[in-house]
């Protein structure tokens, strides 16, 4: 038997299957390699790559820093939210504490101003009807003395024709048809300076009007900012509502939520190891721009390490889920190591080429996954291993 298991060690790594009972024992051995579980480390923000502190085939530990991006459009976020959560706290703050003496007599004023307003417009009101009224007058005086100087300048106007008729018999002197000629010129000038009267006074009635219209549209104005102002004051004088107090808490928790994403995000600007283990593969140089879900780094834990081999068709019922193994290898050679059988393909396949012979590569096999439970810290990925499988033969 210890010559046999001499032979057999050469392959590298030698599997004991236990809990089997067989009346003779024979050997049969399979072949596998160790493989480490690679566990990639992916860049979950974006950009510059400040800083590579780690070398590939490191051993590294969980949380260790392995890269940094650069940190500070994250910190301006972070500062940013802070600012706004505090704002919104205040708000809170203050709706909670109700208004103070001083912004309720500030209200007061606002009323007793457009209070004030209102007064004012109703006068100008006022002036505006009685500006109204006088121009009104003075348009139906100048309108009367027109009508007068209409009159008057038709009667200058006949007597001229009259005297001229005269002078012309020679009953009159010429002096005397020029005096009622000047009569008359006098009495047109007259008519013309009194309609100028009357469309100034049209113009000072329109004018009032237009007035009276603004201090009326500035009277609803004042009178709706007062109503206003009250409304203002009374909302001081009972303080924030419930719902305004609760608008308020959600802003504040939208506020600290906005926070909370942006310190994550700048956390996440240090790549940092998921667990223990060794860096197999470095994907980033300082000065290179990381993307968002770039693998960075790929790592490999150092509690995960497997076994795959491959068993027969025939020999499948030898082995089971769960099922505790004892492992050797070349590199110690009088040291046994636990396994245990953590899946069993439900798929059979050919033999794959590197593991067996060209005239047992036709067969049919199932791959058995193992995970290495002891000497993970002697085992490493990549050794070429064999698998003993005792079988004892006859009744079972």
């Amino acid at each position: 038997m210890k010559r046999l298991f001499r032979t057999i060690l050469t392959g590298g790594l030698v599997l004991v299957l236990a809990g089997c009972t067989w009346l003779g024992q024979t050997e049969q051995s399979l072949s596998g390699t160790v493989e480490a579980e690679e566990l990639p480390i992916v860049a979950e923000v974006g950009g510059l790559v400040t800083s590579v502190k780690v070398e590939e085939g490191s051993a590294v530990t969980k949380g260790q820093v392995l890269a940094e991006i650069d940190k500070r459009s994250y910190q301006i976020a972070v500062d940013e939210a802070k600012a706004a959560l505090e704002q919104a706290t205040i708000r809170v703050e203050e709706a909670k504490a109700g208004s103070r003496d001083s912004a309720i007599q500030k209200g007061i004023a606002g009323v007793q101003q457009a209070d004030a307003n209102v007064h004012l417009a109703e006068a100008r009101k006022k002036q505006a009807d009685a500006g109204i009224v006088r121009a009104q007058e003075q348009l139906a005086q100048s309108e009367s003395q027109l009508q007068g100087a209409q009159e008057t300048l038709l009667y200058q106007q006949r007597r001229v024709q009259e005297v001229t008729a005269l002078f012309a018999k020679g009953a009159i002197s010429k002096k005397d048809l020029e005096a009622q000629q000047e009569a008359a010129s006098q009495a047109q000038t007259q008519l013309n300076q009194l309609k100028a009267l009357v469309a100034q006074a049209e113009a000072q009635v329109r004018s009032a009007q237009q007035d009276a219209a603004a201090a009326i549209a500035q009277t609803g104005t004042a009178q709706a900012q007062v109503a206003g102002a009250k409304a203002d004051l009374d909302l001081l004088k009972e303080g924030s509502t419930d719902y305004t107090i609760r608008a308020l808490l959600a802003t504040q928790q939208q506020a600290q939520a906005k926070l909370d994403l942006a310190k994550l995000q700048l956390e996440k600007a240090q790549i940092t190891a998921a667990a223990d283990g060794a860096l197999l593969r470095s994907s980033i140089e300082q000065g290179e721009v990381a993307k968002v879900g770039a693998t960075l780094f790929t790592m490999m834990k150092a509690d995960r390490l497997k076994l795959v081999v491959y068993i027969p068709e025939a020999q499948l019922n030898r082995v089971q889920k769960g099922q505790e193994v004892s492992i050797h290898v070349d590199a110690y050679p009088n040291e046994t190591f636990k396994g245990r059988i953590s899946t069993i393909s439900e798929k059979a396949e050919f033999t794959p080429k590197n593991v067996q012979t060209p005239n047992e590569r036709t067969k049919l096999v199932f791959a058995v996954t193992i995970s290495i439970t002891e000497g993970l810290d002697k085992i490493k990925p990549g050794m070429p291993a064999d698998v003993l499988l005792a079988d004892q033969g006859g009744a079972r």
